[in-house]
């Protein structure tokens, strides 16, 4: 069959020429492509207020600070025990707790769980949209709003996704959005782009005043060229990148982490690319996620936890049978030309590990998925799946160790 990849980012000649009209224009941190997105999202977003920077997690950064400035007192945040790991480490570099709260059959914050956690030192909630499934948000935001504790509405990958009417991110206090791999809308990765909305018009004077205070980021070429390099044309590049870094290391070279920054030119004018065909790209994936749901048989205890018909994912994550050996099938569908990744590996609390959260874990599998991948793509991709699974091994299960981490999983 046909190599299938996993896609990162589903580009098209907008987006490479948004990009190269930035370089050849010598507009790369700065230009007018900030301002024009931030007036596109606020005219969607509306009456939010829209602060475009160069990670989401800027944004929840800044907005952790508002709130400690309001309750001093309080210093945990409850956020999913299954949830990116950057997002704990933003709330740990806050000087704050990250609470693990119970997630349900979908991979998002149960209401029972949120509840169950809430206590005087609850200073706010982070409910992400996992994978683009979307929380029980409008009744997280009730209990929140009853119990004085603020809420963050991470709608990092979601752009433009509704629930009861009202757009993800609008929720709460404050929103999220990304413009990382694998999210909605792509504008590379390392800083690449995001976006805070403010909801509750109370912080919004203190959160210009933090936005304007950022400066113009940096290093944005040789971040679009890693993306590039390592992501995009990887098919093409292979592992290169990886020997690259090695020998950068070798030579005293050291990767940067980006600094909290607003959006550079370069991310916005692709972002703006993007935003213009998110539409296309939506009803394609949804067709993709449907096409894998129907392509999936029953019988052999493999779970789409969370497809609904109509539904936009970011990804599609398959839950598979307890104790398979993930490492053995994954390398023996890589044998036989489909790429796949795992989901995020590393627990938000060792102290109070959530044993649901560790069983799904272990068991996801994301397969590739792209708005043009077509049926019999992933008919064959699936009828793989099933054939290796039935002559993979099983394993014991094994406790997640703190210090997992995969590329895979970004």
């Amino acid at each position: 069959m046909k190599r299938q990849r996993i896609r990162y980012a589903d580009w098209s000649a907008a987006e490479y020429g948004a990009a190269l009209r930035c370089l050849l224009g010598g507009r790369v941190a700065r230009g007018p492509a900030p301002e024009r997105l931030a007036a596109r999202l606020a005219a969607q977003y509306a009456p939010s207020t829209v602060y475009p920077l160069n990670f989401a997690h800027t944004g929840l950064a800044i907005a952790l600070d508002l709130f400690r400035k309001r309750r001093p007192a309080r210093d945990e945040v409850v956020v999913p025990d299954y949830i990116c790991p950057s997002v704990v480490q933003t709330v740990e570099a806050a000087g704050l707790r990250a609470v693990p709260a119970a997630i349900g059959p979908d991979l998002n914050l149960s209401v029972d769980g949120v509840r169950a956690v809430l206590g005087e030192r609850t200073l706010a909630v982070v409910a992400p949209h996992m994978f683009g499934s979307p929380a029980p948000i409008a009744a997280i935001e009730t209990l929140c709003r009853a119990a004085g504790v603020f809420l963050v509405d991470d709608a990092a990958q979601v752009v433009g996704e509704a629930a009861g009417g009202r757009l993800l991110g609008t929720f709460g206090d404050v929103g999220l959005i990304s413009f990382a791999q694998s999210k909605a809308v792509v504008t590379g990765v390392a800083g690449s782009g995001g976006v805070l909305l403010v909801n509750d018009p109370e912080l919004d004077d203190e959160a210009r005043a933090a936005w304007e205070q950022l400066p113009a980021p940096r290093g944005r070429l040789r971040a679009l060229l890693d993306f590039l390099w390592n992501y995009q044309w990887q098919g093409w590049t292979g592992n290169s990148g990886y020997y690259f870094r090695r020998i950068g290391e070798r030579l005293g070279w050291q990767r940067v982490a980006p600094q909290p920054a607003r959006i550079a030119n370069l991310d916005a004018a692709i972002a703006l690319a993007q935003l213009a065909r998110l539409p296309r790209l939506r009803s394609g994936r949804i067709a993709c996620a449907e096409a894998y749901h129907a392509a999936l048989p029953a019988g052999y205890g493999i779970g789409f936890p969370q497809y609904a018909p109509g539904r936009y994912l970011s990804r599609v994550m398959l839950s598979l049978p307890p104790a398979t050996d993930l490492d053995a099938l994954r390398e023996r569908l890589a044998r036989a030309g489909v790429e796949t990744r795992l989901g995020y590996q590393t627990r938000v609390c060792a102290e109070r590990p959530d044993d649901a959260a560790t069983a799904a874990a272990r068991r996801l599998l994301g397969l590739p998925f792209s708005a043009g991948l077509d049926e019999r793509a992933i008919r064959d991709i699936c009828n793989l799946l099933i054939n290796t699974l039935k002559s993979v091994p099983t394993v014991p299960s094994l406790p997640i160790q703190d210090n997992e981490t995969s590329h895979s999983a970004l």
